[in-house]
């Protein structure tokens, strides 16, 4: 009894030490979560346009900057892209040009009509009031302007104008490049005419028919050749005055061989021969005494594009021509190449504030140049001799020389020559 009564004493002391004792928790598992689960989706990125090549249309299969074409074709579309703001240069070869060109609806596209009658080589566009860019969120663009050329070989080119907000991307300048013998032969072989400047006249004749109103009917530059023209009404007047007294005929050759002169391809009387002979030996004299004494020349005009020109007149009433000694001065380092055609002589008509209304060509009797190859070398002078029919002018008319060069064919150098009667 005394043993067990210890024992029992221990047992319920344990108890109470267990019950004391707390009861450890369990060790929860962590589950690792990924991090911002619910973040926001990521904004696309936004992308720059990449500049095009000049050489190569944009990815919307047109030219911007600057556009240079071979055509190997005979109709041949020539995508190009044209701001609001901006004007479109085409270029062409210097052994075509323009016999036709039609264009599209003038609030979208026009033609400028003055400068082709400065250089037949080269054709401006420029927006018209309606030539808008599109939305920008429209991604496919389409062409809003359409002109269409034939040229005097015959070849067809459709210049379809898309419209861009950017002016960086306007096309200023596109390049026509290609062979005109090889587009001849090629329009001879499928049957198609050719040199229109040759047969223009005897398909209206045979048509009846002029050119479309809506077009823009180019004249050339370049004399026809005889056969392609009619003989002047005052050939009959020439050859009626060659029967009469010697007395007459001298008087006429002074006062009336002023047509025969502008036409002396037409001429085949001895008068025609004789004042062109004249016209031929005075332009040849007064160019070599520019040569022999260059410091004649003075008030050069202002450098533009290089280039800067002085005149010399030998005015005479009593004939029915006049000389001029154009003195072009390369001011810039690199040769440059003068277009072909120039000199030219133009009449201006002007408003009463002096600006220009309206240009007119004066036919060239005869020209000659102390260098024919057409380049002008580095800070050197080449002179130009010119012998022309005299014009009669209004009193808001004026008579001036322009010369360009074939990187700045729309802007050539002028300057104004001095009228005697003033």
């Amino acid at each position: 009894m005394k043993i067990i009564l210890p024992l029992l004493g221990l047992l319920c002391a344990s108890i109470a030490v267990s019950a004391q004792q707390p009861t450890p928790t369990p060790i929860k598992q962590v589950v690792q979560r990924p991090c911002c689960s619910h973040r926001w989706p990521r904004r696309p990125a936004i992308t720059t346009p990449t500049a095009t090549s000049a050489q190569e249309p944009a990815s919307s299969n047109f030219y911007v900057g600057e556009a240079k074409v071979d055509v190997t074709k005979d109709e041949t579309v020539v995508r190009l892209a044209m701001a609001q703001h901006g004007s479109v240069l085409i270029e062409l070869p210097a052994s075509d040009g323009p016999r036709y060109i039609i264009p599209g609806d003038p609030e979208m596209a026009t033609v400028d009509e003055k400068a082709l009658e400065r250089n037949k080589r080269a054709i401006v566009v420029r927006p018209g009031s309606l030539f808008i860019s599109p939305p920008p969120n429209r991604k496919a663009h389409s062409p809003a302007a359409t002109v269409t050329v034939q040229m005097r070989s015959g070849l067809v080119v459709t210049f379809l104008f898309y419209p861009v907000e950017d002016l960086a991307q306007n096309v200023h300048r596109c390049v026509l490049s290609y062979n005109r013998d090889e587009v001849v032969a090629r329009r001879r072989a499928a049957g198609l005419p050719v040199n229109l400047d040759n047969n223009i006249q005897e398909r209206r004749e045979q048509t009846g028919q002029s050119a479309a109103p809506i077009s823009i009917s180019v004249e050339s530059t370049e004399d026809p050749k005889p056969s392609d023209k009619k003989p002047p009404e005052r050939a009959t007047v020439s050859d009626q005055s060659e029967n009469s007294t010697k007395t007459k005929a001298e008087d006429a050759d002074k006062t009336a061989p002023l047509a025969d002169v502008a036409n002396p391809e037409d001429g085949n009387s001895a008068k025609t021969n004789t004042t062109t002979d004249r016209a031929q030996t005075l332009a040849r004299d007064a160019l070599s005494q520019a040569t022999k004494k260059p410091n004649r020349f003075k008030n050069w005009t202002k450098p533009l594009h290089g280039l800067s020109l002085s005149v010399i007149q030998q005015n005479d009433p009593k004939r029915p021509f006049q000389t001029i000694v154009v003195g072009v001065k390369n001011n810039s380092n690199d040769a440059l190449k003068i277009t072909s055609g120039t000199p030219e002589l133009l009449i201006e008509m002007l408003d009463e504030g002096g600006k220009p209304l309206n240009v007119e060509s004066v036919k060239k009797l005869f020209t000659e140049s102390s260098d024919s190859s057409g380049a002008i070398p580095p800070k050197t002078t080449v002179y130009y001799a010119i012998a022309y029919a005299s014009p009669v002018l209004s009193v808001n008319q004026q008579l001036k020389v322009t010369v360009a060069q074939t990187n700045a064919a729309d802007e050539p150098a002028s300057i104004k020559l001095l009228s005697t009667g003033r």
